[in-house]
């Protein structure tokens, strides 16, 4: 299989919101998820059959985090007698 290489440019102020959106991106990752957006365009837009495969290791938000961390508090201990 041949690996192509697209160029894709576009204007860092009228295109703000892409531009924001791959600077967020590792550089080793980039490609992978332009290919995947594209992807899932494709899919929405119902140009393709096939069903979108995405990766499973991605940049997960800090909210996250905070949810974990929310789990793994401790309930209160209430007292065995039956009195609150």
């Amino acid at each position: 299989m041949a690996d192509k290489v697209y160029q894709l440019p576009y204007d860092s102020e009228l295109d703000q919101d892409i531009h924001n959106w791959l600077e967020k991106l590792p550089r080793s990752r980039k490609a992978e998820f332009v290919r995947n957006a594209i992807r899932f365009y494709l899919q929405a837009t119902g140009e393709t059959p096939n069903p979108v495969v995405l990766a499973t290791n991605v940049i997960q938000p800090v909210t996250q985090a905070k949810d974990e961390q929310s789990i793994k508090k401790k309930r209160p201990s209430l007292p065995k007698d039956g009195n609150l």
